[in-house]
């Protein structure tokens, strides 16, 4: 982790795992989301989690409507949509709030360009992300 970059973190039950993935369900929410764990979790499948989520960006693009969604709803992540609310330009990173929050990885100056405007603006994007999002869990609680 990029010590210059916040992350937020979000409480979800742990509905599965198998091996390293896992299957989230994300409170007040129909979402089962799959992820790679991203270090040990301490928890049985029916249990509670805290952690964030880190993945990489393959095409961000600046939203004209929608909101706060990622698609699937059920499965390992292809599309997500929030509001930028910090930027990391030195390290490409990019804190976007969806229905869990999530830090994307950006590799495309063009990407970067756009998020630095939404950022700056409040206002959302869009992207397709990598197979193989990780969840990294709290050890804070």
């Amino acid at each position: 982790m990029i010590p210059a970059m916040t992350t937020r973190t979000f409480r979800a039950k742990l509905n599965e795992r198998a091996g390293d993935m896992l299957v989230l369900a994300p409170g007040g929410t129909a979402y089962e989301l799959s992820f790679v764990a991203g270090d040990e979790v301490d928890a049985e499948a029916g249990e509670r989690v805290t952690g964030y989520v880190e993945a990489n960006a393959l095409a961000i693009h600046p939203a004209t409507a929608g909101g706060r969604f990622i698609e699937p709803i059920q499965g390992q992540p292809r599309i997500v949509a929030g509001r930028v609310v910090e930027v990391d330009r030195d390290g490409g990173r990019v804190l976007l709030e969806s229905v869990v929050p999530m830090t994307l990885n950006v590799h495309s100056h063009a990407d970067m360009a756009h998020c630095v405007e939404r950022c700056e603006s409040g206002e959302f994007v869009n992207c397709h992300v990598e197979s193989g999002s990780t969840f990294v869990p709290s050890r804070d609680g």
